[in-house]
């Protein structure tokens, strides 16, 4: 059963910006502190940079929802944010939409969100702040969620074929893939503390990642993982 993934809007996968500058300045002076408010401008916006190939690559390893808040005093905004789905995502979101204000009451194992505003920050599953240090766009994002799933494809493929036969770059990218996971690991680490079963998989992949370095045939050194 695939994971369940939920997606924030604004910010994340909508550039709010972008629908404020196709503002005029009359309009902009009057809803000044409240441009959310404005008739119609969700249907203004654009997507963020790299927000629709992440859906893209996403949805083949999760099950994807839309998680989002709507101003309350702009009722055209609910039905605006399911046209720009439409536009933008086709049928990827159909009946797969949560428009609220208390997104704590949602069940999933992740939630990406630019704020912890409307219980994002208390969501049951793992809340991925977009746009902070840790993840500042989406190719970050998208590294850390599929690096679990590139790990399992890495295993099997490893065990079916000849590794001398794979082109040196494939090799690279594989390990790139590796080093990925490991920091998914311990990213778990520095937030939960090492568990049995997490050294184990942190062994387990260290180990795997050497096997890969050693197919790469350098005159230079490479720094194995020491176990």
């Amino acid at each position: 059963m695939k994971k369940r993934l939920f997606f924030d809007m604004d910010g994340v996968l909508v550039d709010f910006q972008s629908g404020i500058d196709k503002l005029s300045d009359d309009v902009k002076r009057e809803y000044e502190g409240r441009l959310d408010e404005v008739p119609k401008i969700f249907s203004l916006m654009s997507p963020m940079p790299g927000a629709i190939d992440a859906v893209s690559k996403l949805k083949e390893h999760y099950d994807v929802y839309i998680l989002s808040t709507a101003p309350w005093k702009n009722p055209s905004a609910w039905s605006d944010k399911l046209e720009w789905l439409k536009k933008y995502f086709g049928d990827t979101f159909h009946k797969h939409v949560v428009i609220t204000h208390c997104k704590h009451l949602c069940k999933g194992d992740f939630l990406i969100d630019d704020n912890g505003k409307n219980g994002a920050s208390d969501f049951g599953g793992e809340w991925i702040h977009f746009g902070s240090d840790k993840y500042p766009d989406w190719k970050c994002v998208t590294d850390y969620l599929l690096a679990p799933e590139q790990y399992e494809m890495i295993i099997d493929w490893y065990d079916y074929v000849d590794c001398s036969d794979v082109s040196e770059s494939m090799v690279e990218k594989t390990v790139a893939v590796l080093d990925e996971h490991m920091k998914v690991l311990n990213n778990k680490v520095s937030e939960n503390g090492v568990t049995d079963e997490l050294y184990k998989e942190i062994i387990s992949l260290a180990q795997l990642t050497n096997r890969w370095l050693r197919v790469l045939k350098k005159d230079k050194d490479i720094d194995y993982y020491d176990v």
